[in-house]
């Protein structure tokens, strides 16, 4: 890659003005910088135990999912004092300090480049003179880079793949950081449904052509960490100030969103209208677009679109009504409006709390909303720092006595609690703000089907006219709904425009519905077709993961399972990134019960057992993440002081963290959960081992039967490398609960550093085989429903080949001693 960014270097000196080559040696920069990033996420993963515990990484790897100018630093600060101790001392020399490349730390440099950016590109103006000086700036320190890092950039294979070399590891690189030969510049990263994207552009000064490359399941940006907060932390920069918002807001759910400008400027205004506005109620017909206008605007909103807005919300939750919920007590169903809008805006409170005590089910009505008041206002936020947004009303309220109920809750919860957006199919008996989605016009239609068309390749609608297009909407009467429906037809069929308008226009709604599902079903694979009568025969609320388990149970790619599902409208489907809810519509639902009992009794008694199988494990998993959130989580976060230490955490102000977890300990000294989650966020966040150790310590004495505390204090022995004290802690665990396969590896992992920081010492060849024999025994008594058990797996194959090559490393003496870990 370093030819790549040379050619790239000399191709911006050919500017005909300063002004073109400074904005192209930005762009420069900026892929270079995140190449170095990247390239160091994927060492500091792959090579050292910095994802397994824990710490700032996962918060910087979230936040390229639109990554800024300043970030790459921030990330590269983080990340070279962890490979520098793991792994090679000497990696990325002269960026934290001076060297024979520059007469100053690299980084200093960088610091400048981003202030300027930010302040004279990117919000001011750039005169000729400034012009001509960060045009010559830039190109040097770009040289300075390259120089400096050559070695660090990854080299490009024969067979096309990239990889580094680090002190005589092999390391592929599983990033798409060059694409058709070209080094790249990332817009985004996304996920849906579970499957990771990057789009970017290439770096070229002729043709920067826009691209999308698809990631695997293991690529650095997964997490599978299954104890995942329930709230993620937006940053932004609004008119030049930095703001932060907590949101469970579900991702896009389409590509080619057009139009609704109207509709999204009404939703901008009541948003800045929150002294007088407090509710929205955004209303139609269905398959007008409601829910994907709200999710549309409001990930808008996080991004920070809404440039001139001053107003915006500290917390947005979204809640998508539903009929069914998992408790302490299992699956529950609601039994009226009532329980439906309790849970709602319980919601909410997963902010503070793992999981919701029974306190918060004794309580309903007003004096549950009071309650819910006070537990904000305690932490510090208004009613005007609060948005809920409530999806699908419409499916609480069937009744006209429902309705009321509904508007009087509602009501109260603006009044008191925050403001509160509604979608629904009626119009509620509120006093709010309504949006009012119906057809689109004229052009959105066209812009609509003819996007629609190139991401379906429709053929027969790529190759329409206009007017015959803008025709075919009028017909399907500027719906949205139908216009998707009439593309994908098109595409999966391969038929004509006038072919697929009959197909749709003859048929009610219902008709049609059962029309498309039988044609999607003819062209399922059997075992495609069988996940489906699974599904509708689970007790479970469906979420990835069961459809995950089915598609394990009867052997078909979960990928080739989305495929099917997207054919055509069998269920809604809320996403979340990295995992998504599902439910199947009460149609589909009985189309797939009708293809179930017209089925052997051979084959219904076999899908029903494995309806069965993942029902129990969902259950088995579900009851396993309460003990953990409750023992290990939520008794370390009871008191106030403890719950605003988790949020300045969460907003990276650890200064105010650690001053809330003192003030905590004040208020409850005797609390073991609570020093030992203080302990781990001083081990894990902010890499301190000593500090951290004494509350591990003070943990295993309030509470010597804790396993958590014993593993903490282990995990901090072994950072402080007290190989024998970290062992007995680690004993100590065991013997108290936790997982004999997670103590095993813990052990092996600690003896592979241990032997990497001095790998020709007496003991460390015999470390490193016991270490192996360790992993190989926690791969042998792993148990499949252990909380951890897919991230300890992959985990144990990462160590198990890091070992093995050390071995390796170490018999052929190949390693330098300036290249050892510190």
């Amino acid at each position: 890659m370093h030819k790549i960014y040379s050619a790239q270097l000399h191709e911006a000196g050919l500017g005909e003005s300063d002004s073109q080559k400074l904005s192209y040696l930005s762009s420069v920069m900026r892929s270079l910088l995140q190449t170095l990033a990247l390239s160091a996420f994927e060492i500091a993963l792959r090579m050292t135990p910095a994802k397994d515990d824990g710490g700032i990484i996962k918060g910087l790897l979230d936040r390229f999912a639109q990554p800024v100018d300043g970030l790459p630093l921030e990330a590269l600060d983080a990340l070279i004092p962890i490979v520098r101790s793991n792994v090679a001392k000497t990696y990325m020399l002269g960026w934290f300090e001076k060297s024979i490349y520059s007469n100053q730390p690299i980084v200093n440099q960088l610091i400048e480049w981003v202030e300027f950016r930010n302040k004279k590109p990117a919000h001011g103006v750039v005169d000729e003179k400034t012009a001509t000086f960060w045009a010559n700036r830039l190109n040097d320190l770009i040289q300075s880079l390259l120089t400096a890092f050559s070695a660090d950039l990854p080299k490009i294979e024969k067979d096309g793949t990239l990889a580094l070399d680090i002190s005589g590891n092999p390391l592929r690189i599983s990033t798409p950081l060059v694409v058709s030969g070209h080094a790249v510049v990332i817009a985004k990263v996304v996920s849906r449904k579970g499957l990771w994207k990057i789009h970017g552009q290439l770096l070229s000064w002729t043709d920067a052509k826009e691209f999308t490359a698809d990631l695997d399941n293991t690529n650095i940006f997964a997490t599978d960490d299954p104890y995942a907060e329930k709230f993620k932390l937006a940053e932004l920069t609004i008119n030049g100030k930095p703001t932060s918002i907590f949101h469970n807001i579900p991702v896009r759910q389409t590509n080619t969103f057009v139009g609704r400008k109207k509709e999204l400027d009404k939703l901008k205004k009541w948003i800045d209208d929150f002294a007088d506005s407090r509710m929205c109620l955004v209303y139609g017909d269905g398959g007008f677009g409601k829910t994907t206008l709200s999710l549309e605007f409001f990930n808008n909103l996080i991004e920070g679109k809404l440039e001139d807005s001053t107003t915006l919300p500290s917390v947005v939750c979204f809640y998508t009504a539903k009929k069914t919920r998992w408790t302490d007590d299992g699956i529950i169903h609601f039994k009226g409006i009532s329980d439906a809008m309790e849970d709602g805006v319980r919601e909410l409170l997963y902010l503070f709390f793992p999981v919701l005590g029974k306190e918060w089910y004794k309580v309903s009505g007003n004096a549950l909303i009071d309650k819910i008041q006070g537990e904000f206002v305690r932490q510090g936020f208004t009613r005007h720092d609060i948005l809920l947004i409530i999806d699908n009303t419409e499916t609480l309220a069937t009744s006209q006595l429902d309705a009321e109920e509904l508007g009087e809750f509602l009501t109260t919860v603006g009044k008191k609690l925050g403001r509160v957006v509604i979608t629904s199919r009626r119009r509620e008996l509120l006093n709010a703000t309504p949006v009012v989605v119906s057809s689109l016009s004229d052009d959105e239609a066209l812009l609509l089907i003819q996007r629609s068309g190139k991401e379906y390749k429709a053929q027969a609608v790529i190759q329409a006219g206009e007017a015959r297009l803008r025709a075919a909407c009028k017909q399907l009467m500027y719906k949205p709904l139908l216009i998707d429906t009439l593309v994908r037809y098109i595409s999966r069929s391969s038929s004509g425009l006038q072919d697929g308008l009959d197909q749709i226009l003859k048929k009610t709604n219902d008709q049609l519905l059962e029309f498309l599902y039988e044609d999607a079903w003819a062209r399922m694979n059997e075992l495609v077709r069988e996940v489906f009568m699974v599904l509708v025969s689970l007790a479970s609320p469906i979420n990835g993961r069961c459809i995950g388990d089915a598609c394990t149970a009867i052997g078909v790619q979960h990928t080739e399972f989305q495929e099917s599902l997207n054919e055509t409208y069998f269920a809604s489907v809320i996403d979340h990134g990295d995992t998504y809810d599902l439910e199947i519509v009460d149609l589909a639902k009985e189309f797939f019960r009708q293809k179930k009992h017209r089925a052997s009794d051979a084959v219904v008694e076999r899908l029903d057992n494995i309806a069965f199988k993942v029902d129990k494990l969902e259950t088995d998993r579900h009851k396993i993440e309460m003990q953990y959130r409750q023992d290990r989580v939520a008794d370390g976060y009871r008191n106030e002081f403890a719950k605003a230490a988790k949020i300045a955490g969460m907003k990276r102000d650890y200064k105010s963290a650690i001053e809330n977890f003192d003030l905590a300990l004040l208020d409850e000294p005797l609390n073991a959960s609570l020093h030992e989650r203080y302990a781990s966020f001083l081990l894990r966040t902010l890499n301190r081992p000593e500090a951290a150790h004494e509350h591990a310590i003070k943990a295993t004495e309030l509470d010597p039967q804790s396993g958590d505390a014993w593993l903490t204090l282990g995990l901090i022995d072994y950072k402080l490398d007290r190989l024998s004290d970290g062992d007995k802690a680690i004993d100590k665990a065991f013997d108290n609960g936790k997982d004999e396969s997670l103590c095993l590896l813990r052990k092996s992992i600690a003896r592979y550093h241990h032997a990497r920081r001095e790998p020709y010492r007496k003991d460390s060849l015999r470390l490193l085989k016991e270490g192996e024999a360790m992993i190989n025994r926690s791969v042998r008594v792993a148990d499949p429903k252990a909380f951890y058990f897919r991230k300890n797996a992959q985990t144990s194959d990462k160590y198990l080949n890091l070992i093995q090559s050390l071995i390796s490393q170490i018999n052929r003496r190949t390693i330098r001693s300036e290249d050892a870990a510190s």
